[in-house]
């Protein structure tokens, strides 16, 4: 193998997982969600507002990628977790309940979601913000 192929291999599975995340505005919009806080599916069906099959869909495409990942949670005895979604897990070595709970980014996602998705969601909330400067000036004239 040359030193070119060698390069080449090492970038595919990062062009792979980026196509991947890319193929649906809907798989951005998730790890958008998911930057900001572990959710359960319902959660970021209704922020992103598309149905649960179709999240449930792609999140199942993100965790293939490794993208995401199902959160696990540890809890003392006496609290008690709570919410759809939730499952118990069994008993830790060290007494508490193991729960998993919803979805959390991975590394990859995290690095993914901070090389790619964040700066182009800053594109469009930059140009959202001109336009609405804009319109601002322009009912300001309109006024005088």
């Amino acid at each position: 193998m040359t030193k070119k192929e060698k390069k080449e291999a090492k970038k595919k599975p990062i062009f792979e997982k980026v196509g991947l995340v890319f193929r649906s505005p809907v798989r951005a919009d998730i790890l958008r969600e998911l930057s900001e806080s572990p959710q359960k599916p319902t959660e970021i069906a209704d922020n992103i507002g598309v149905q649960k099959q179709n999240i449930n869909y792609h999140l199942n495409a993100l965790k293939r990628g490794g993208m995401v990942q199902t959160r696990r949670v540890e809890f003392d005895e006496d609290e008690k977790p709570k919410g759809k979604g939730t499952r118990i897990n069994g008993i830790s070595k060290s007494g508490k309940l193991k729960v998993t709970q919803g979805v959390e980014l991975t590394k990859n996602g995290k690095d993914i979601v901070n090389q790619f998705i964040n700066p182009l969601y800053e594109e469009k909330v930059s140009e959202k913000n001109e336009r609405i400067k804009e319109k601002d000036k322009n009912d300001k004239k309109e006024d005088e």
